[in-house]
């Protein structure tokens, strides 16, 4: 067998395992980006081809997961920034479950539209580097793992995510008070 054929083996096979592995975490980053629809959808696909394309390169200096949320996030800021004038769309995880359906008789949708318009009118005075932390922290990736994906020190990247938590709950508490 030559080497061609055993590397391009070794490709399918590591792109299988990698995408196996991560393929919730690659899509709900999509999500946090466009919300459920075909924007996220392609740019799924885009980085899937990314994956494809430098899979093989992979050096393992940082974990597979962290090195594909990577890819994530900017092939999903090089949609963002390829957009004509629309708005951005970042939506949390907590607020859209892709895999699932919005259930018709839930009690607390109008609350949960108020949290979600909320956000959204929030998350617009962030800049675009703040908006890549809270995606990551609201899709539960450790601190060491978003030092790694940002290139900000860990307690850069946690003070910033607690800076951003204050912001957030204050402006929830003098727009609605406590709860």
């Amino acid at each position: 067998m030559s080497e061609t054929t055993t590397n391009k083996m070794n490709q399918e096979e590591m792109f299988r395992e990698a995408v196996l592995e991560n393929d919730r975490r690659i899509y709900s980053i999509c999500c946090h980006y466009f919300g459920p629809g075909d924007e996220a959808k392609d740019a799924y696909q885009e980085i899937l081809l990314k994956i494809w394309l430098n899979i093989i390169n992979f050096r393992g200096d940082s974990q597979l997961k962290t090195w594909i949320s990577r890819i994530a996030v900017n092939v999903c800021m090089t949609f963002l920034s390829k957009r004509s004038k629309k708005s951005s769309v970042f939506v949390p995880l907590s607020y859209i479950d892709c895999d699932s359906k919005t259930g018709d008789g839930d009690d607390n949708h109008e609350e949960e539209e108020a949290k979600f318009r909320f956000f959204e009118e929030f998350k617009k005075k962030l800049s675009s580097p703040d908006k890549i932390l809270v995606t990551l922290y609201l899709d539960e990736i450790d601190y060491a793992e978003i030092s790694l994906i940002t290139g900000l020190s860990e307690g850069n990247a946690r003070a910033k995510i607690h800076r951003i938590k204050k912001q957030i709950k204050k402006e929830w508490e003098d727009k609605y008070g406590t709860r």
